[in-house]
């Protein structure tokens, strides 16, 4: 769950029970999370309600079974005297020196304004404006390639939950409402 740390940190050097812990207890939460969808279901066709939490689940699962892989091959290198950050040669993605705090705040506020847009905005015109705000906050400012991406994102993402997964998406307020529902009739989901 948590990146990589210094050598020197608890967390490297503890036994390998104790640092894979915290994963442990998400695979641990995610098996009561299986039972609890268990009892999702419908009488529509398709894949019904449970298939998004699902899905969702067995993707933390695999995260975390990624983690615990991680701190093997960690104790792996640890045992053999490399230093974890230098194995490859290069310093990790997650080492918390590189991570900066303005970046976190900036992709929390990022994920607040998404949610609290869609809601106003709709699900679908939400969705196109943070995927292009996100990348373009990301580096990647080539509006020629962004906004194509974040229109396919869009839409294709709006398609499976609304017509394949039944999944209710907010459509906006006043006249984003009009155009999430004329999205949806362009589509073929109404």
């Amino acid at each position: 769950m948590s990146g990589d740390r210094p050598a020197d940190s608890p967390r490297t050097t503890a036994p390998l029970v104790r640092r894979i812990a915290p994963e442990i207890a998400v695979l641990a939460a995610c098996a009561v999370l299986l039972v609890v969808t268990g009892d999702l279901t419908t009488s529509a066709a398709g894949p019904g309600p449970a298939f998004y939490p699902r899905l969702l689940i067995g993707l933390l699962v695999l995260a975390m079974a990624v983690r615990i892989g991680q701190e093997v091959r960690r104790g792996a290198r640890m045992r053999a005297g490399v230093a974890p950050e230098r194995a490859g040669g290069e310093p990790s993605d997650f080492d918390p020196d590189l991570i900066s705090d303005r970046r976190v705040w900036a992709a929390t506020g990022f994920v607040v304004a998404y949610v609290v847009g869609s809601l106003y905005l709709g699900w679908p015109l939400a969705t196109f404006v943070f995927v292009v705000a996100f990348l373009w906050a990301a580096g990647k400012r080539q509006l020629a390639v962004t906004v194509p991406v974040a229109a396919v994102v869009a839409v294709v993402f709006t398609y499976v939950f609304v017509k394949v997964v039944y999944m209710s998406l907010p459509t906006g307020v006043g006249v984003f409402d009009s155009l999430t529902v004329a999205l949806y009739e362009l589509l073929g989901i109404y």
